[in-house]
């Protein structure tokens, strides 16, 4: 009863928030180069400055985790959401690092497609962490997050069939598999953020 009258700091709400929104910046670079591969160098560039940025907030959060006596809600589920968070943006890190190195020959057929799921999952993502002061009438957003990720999976499988039948160069092949496995990552690295929120909801709502 005592811990509810103790003072929280709120600033998890804030550092939470902007780490969302830097996710969401994130995907979108990664669309645009999956729309345009001639942004590959300048949006690769700024996905590894967020990336870095990101791992300062996830620095930040633990810091302030270990000065805070009280928090706004469960300290383990600050620590799991902002490490959740922290896994989205380095798989978008990894997918335009990769592109970058490997300079696939042509588009993929399927990228924009997963790319653009991924978009959608973040976006609503930044939408609920920026009300994380208010949980109310979520679910909706949690079940729409776990609705891309299923999308997420029928286009993979849609992609990699494609991709073994009609790719004959053994080499982009490979390169163009390994982009599509971590765009799926990327989907269903959302969705554990989905979870994680749900859990948050289901304690505090």
């Amino acid at each position: 009863m005592f811990r509810k009258f103790l003072p929280k700091n709120d600033k998890f709400y804030h550092l939470l928030s902007e780490f969302a929104k830097s996710v969401y910046e994130g995907a979108k670079l990664l669309h645009e180069i999956m729309n345009n591969p001639d942004m590959l160098s300048e949006n690769a560039s700024k996905i590894h400055i967020i990336e870095n940025t990101c791992d300062e907030f996830t620095h930040s959060i633990i810091s302030e985790l270990n000065e805070t006596f009280v928090t706004p809600i469960d300290r383990e589920d600050i620590y799991l959401l902002a490490n959740s968070l922290d896994d989205v943006i380095d798989s978008i890190h990894t997918i335009a690092t990769r592109l970058g190195i490997y300079k696939p020959k042509k588009s993929f057929i399927f990228g924009p497609q997963l790319t653009g799921i991924l978009l959608s999952q973040t976006e609503i993502i930044l939408q609920i962490v920026e009300h994380l002061q208010d949980l109310k009438n979520t679910m909706q957003k949690i079940i729409a997050i776990r609705n891309l990720e299923t999308e997420g999976d029928l286009v993979f499988k849609e992609a990699l069939t494609n991709l073994f039948e009609n790719q004959d160069d053994v080499k982009e092949l490979l390169k163009e598999k390994e982009i599509l496995e971590n765009l799926e990552k990327a989907v269903d690295r959302c969705q554990r953020v989905a979870i994680v929120i749900e859990s948050i909801i289901i304690k505090n709502v």
